[in-house]
């Protein structure tokens, strides 16, 4: 990746693209006030500059406030409230302009699998992934051809990738060193505090510290996690397992939507394998299936075949779906 040097372009361009008054974290700071005012973009840019070359950055930047708002009115259980961190204005603003130039250098040397279409830019959301998991549905019914499909679902996959991982899978894509040793002690120093219905839960000098997952509402995070997951998709496009539409087209292994992963395989057995490399992998970056989320779908000829869950090589078992049973397979986005 090339070295990174920050304009007041590039301030004004993170700016413009964000909503005027989105709430703020600690810093208090609107976006309407950066666009505003250009003559901060020059002094701006050049503090970036100063905190990458730096490999440095306060602690009030990488400091987030999480709100607790419940999900219904049962307020006792905390697993009942959904948390919604407010970042500093400023840290998303330079995490902005990072991911801007990241995704510049994976786009440019097609790092990306095509098989992900989360944070893909022009795309159409699930839309793609569903038009093609439809396309395949009809074929094999229309046909009579054999399918074995699995869906399958990481448990808290944005809360539990390891650190470890995400500042690895930035050195195996070559993101630009600066780039990394700013990102590596950010990361360190990921914390928030909690509120619920308006007031602090934390005191300001015990805040909860962020030791495993993508940091909540950076802009740079989606493009990280999926940055995170595409080494499985070199795995699985490498297995030489898939489904073809036609004879001689192209296979398809498997369809990603940021962690929603499916899998297609001609046969049983194809399918296991590539459910035994999804496992491994997993297993190695310390990711957990969860599997009362996950389903297997066998076809045979056209129609959907009885049979038991699978059992893989890990102590996991994968429940099978039968004719008469659903699977609700991602959702369309809109905007």
């Amino acid at each position: 990746m090339d070295p990174v040097i920050i304009m007041p372009d590039d301030v004004a361009e993170a700016v413009r693209r964000t909503p005027n008054w989105k709430s703020p974290g600690l810093d208090g700071l609107h976006h309407y006030w950066l666009k505003g005012f250009l003559v901060c973009h020059a002094v701006l840019a050049r503090q970036f500059q100063e905190a990458l070359d730096q490999k440095s950055l306060p602690s009030l930047f990488t400091t987030g406030i999480t709100h607790l708002v419940p999900k219904d009115q049962d307020t006792t259980d905390p697993s009942k409230y959904r948390p919604i961190t407010c970042l500093p204005t400023i840290y998303k603003t330079l995490t902005s302009i990072s991911s801007a130039r990241i995704t510049c250098h994976l786009n440019s040397n097609q790092v990306m699998s095509r098989a992900q279409n989360g944070c893909r830019g022009g795309g159409r959301g699930t839309k793609e992934s569903l038009v093609i998991d439809a396309v395949i549905g009809k074929v094999v019914k229309r046909n009579r051809r054999n399918l074995s499909a699995a869906c399958i679902d990481y448990k808290k996959a944005f809360d539990s990738v390891p650190h470890t991982w995400l500042k690895r899978v930035l050195e195996l894509y070559r993101v630009n060193c600066t780039v990394r040793n700013l990102l590596g002690q950010c990361m360190g120093q990921w914390s928030t505090i909690l509120c619920r219905l308006g007031e602090r839960m934390t005191a300001a000098e015990n805040h909860i510290r962020i030791r495993r997952g993508i940091f909540q509402a950076d802009c740079l995070s989606p493009i990280w996690f999926c940055l995170s997951l595409n080494p499985l998709s070199t795995l699985l496009e490498g297995s030489g397992r898939g489904f073809q539409l036609r004879k001689g087209g192209t296979k398809v292994t498997h369809l990603f939507y940021m962690d929603d992963l499916k899998l297609f395989a001609s046969s049983r057995s194809h399918l296991m394998e590539l459910l035994n490399i999804t496992c491994d992998f997993g297993n190695s970056i310390r990711m957990e299936l969860g599997t009362d989320k996950c389903a297997v779908l066998n076809v045979e000829r056209g129609r959907a075949a009885k049979s038991e869950g699978i059992d893989l090589s890990m102590p996991i078992n994968i429940k099978t779906l039968s004719e008469a049973e659903t699977y609700r397979y991602q959702v369309i986005h809109r905007t």
